[in-house]
């Protein structure tokens, strides 16, 4: 085949194209659509927001705030034992670190907890096994502008990849090894970005920032047209000659004595050229443009509006549990995946610090929204109802049952220990039972061998005649 023969290669785009409307072609607005990188949130930006502004500031703080407000619930079943954690963990005020560190990484994009701890060398590693008693003296919490990251660990086989070995605290000049570093960040959408920002994440008004200024300007819009709800207009013959005359201070004091006129008689006087009248706003829908960029910020920070002004739900049948819901499963799915590793840190040290090491103890997060005495007792009384008929069935054992209220954190005194137990206690039994039916088919078995072939008990009171002796 000859070179004139073969076909040209051409470059075909996978996409609508119509050339008569000009769809997919240059003439096409869409085509030339593209994103670039967001508005860059500085610490000043970040700060003055944060500080400043009502509706930057609930956002940060509203799902924080939800998140430990309820709080934990220790399993410790020695109450004696659960009230002397407690109070340990109200000295180093756990709860208050946690929500300040939080709130600061959606605020500025980062921020830390450092362990500080007594006798130790802050740049080397921290071993837990090794924490003196009494040697944990203070968690301190820094945003990310006063603490930088050193070198990166590259290693792939390091539980550390991709994070900074070492931090420097601002001023101080302290380097501080990543293990002794609780790290919490903002959002971290890619690698690109975390190296864009000096490997942190990025401040939460970079995705709002665009919300809360529209807001904002719609509000302050709204109150200049309220400020000039009602606009006197006065006509004044020859007002333009005046000025240009240089007699202003002649038509300042005409208009001023007519309002005072006005105040005084409950009317304006004017000559009889002169002309006044009154325009007045109408604010039809005003209301709604001001909701409707309400519910913008709301949305972009992921919380309901109900929630994020303190109203109560609008619209015919309106009640807003649905979002309610949602919004409770999101504050939930930020103690466990977000809070949770980090105060698993925090609660390992000072366990190490205050308290034997076998002394380890689980907890779980109360519920956003709990249920009243008569509510939960309901609940408890189904559940009861139904453990016991799944038990009469064979469905479940005692022990299952128990095991539910162990996990649930039902009662103190039901834990894992005892739910290991009882699962002892009834195999054991268990076990004694089979033992005492295989000794009691092992005794009929001998019983049916010893006896002789056709040989037929008496019944009482029966006699033999003496003709068959």
């Amino acid at each position: 085949m000859s070179l004139a023969k073969k076909s040209k290669i051409k470059t075909v785009l996978d996409g609508f194209k119509n050339i008569i409307n000009g769809l997919g072609t240059g003439k096409d607005s869409r085509e030339q659509t593209t994103f670039a990188r967001g508005r860059i949130i500085t610490q000043q930006v970040a700060n003055d927001l944060y500080a400043y502004n009502w509706i930057a500031a609930k956002g940060i703080d509203i799902p924080i705030d939800d998140a430990t407000k309820k709080w934990r619930s220790l399993l410790i079943p020695d109450a004696e034992k659960k009230e002397e954690v407690e109070k340990i963990m109200e000295e180093f005020d756990v709860k208050g670190k946690i929500n300040l560190a939080s709130k600061w990484a959606r605020a500025f994009g980062g921020a830390v907890i450092l362990m500080i701890i007594d006798g130790d060398k802050q740049e080397e590693p921290l071993d837990i096994e090794k924490i003196k008693p009494g040697s944990l003296k203070n968690f301190i919490v820094l945003d990310r502008y006063n603490i930088h990251p050193g070198d990166i660990d590259r290693d792939i086989l390091s539980d550390n990849f991709g994070n900074p070995e070492f931090y420097m605290v601002s001023r101080a000049g302290a380097i501080i090894h990543h293990s002794r570093v609780i790290r919490f960040d903002g959002i971290v959408p890619t690698i690109l970005e975390a190296e864009r920002n000096n490997f942190w994440g990025l401040s939460l008004f970079a995705r709002t920032f665009d919300s809360i200024a529209d807001s904002g300007t719609m509000t302050q819009a709204i109150g200049n047209l309220v400020s000039e709800a009602s606009l006197d207009i006065y006509k004044i013959k020859d007002l333009n000659d005046l000025v240009a005359e240089g007699d202003d201070d002649v038509v300042i004091n005409r208009l001023k004595y007519l309002h005072q006129m006005k105040s005084v008689v409950n009317g304006s006087v004017l000559d009889s050229e002169d002309d006044f009248e009154i325009k007045s706003q109408t604010f039809a829908n005003l209301e709604k443009i001001d909701d409707r960029s309400m519910q913008k910020v709301s949305g972009s920070f992921d919380i309901p509006l109900t929630r994020f002004l303190g109203i109560s739900p609008s619209g015919l049948n309106a009640t807003g549990d649905s979002d309610m819901l949602n919004y409770r499963d999101s504050v939930a799915s930020i103690q466990e995946n977000y809070m949770r590793p980090k105060i698993d840190v925090m609660d390992a040290v000072i366990v190490a610090s205050s308290f034997k090491s076998e002394d380890q103890f689980k907890y779980v997060f109360n519920p956003l929204q709990q249920l009243s005495e008569t509510e939960q007792a309901e609940v408890d009384l189904k559940n009861s109802q139904r453990d016991r008929s799944y038990i009469e069935d064979g469905v479940i054992t005692p022990t299952d049952a128990l095991a539910n209220l162990a996990e649930n954190g039902t009662y103190v005194t039901i834990d894992e220990n005892r739910v290991e137990e009882e699962k002892a206690e009834e195999e054991l039994n268990e076990f004694e039972e089979e033992e005492t039916e295989e000794t009691e088919e092992t005794e009929e078995t001998e019983e049916d061998q010893n006896s002789i072939p056709g040989e037929e008990s008496e019944e009482p009171g029966e006699t033999i005649p003496k003709g068959d002796e």
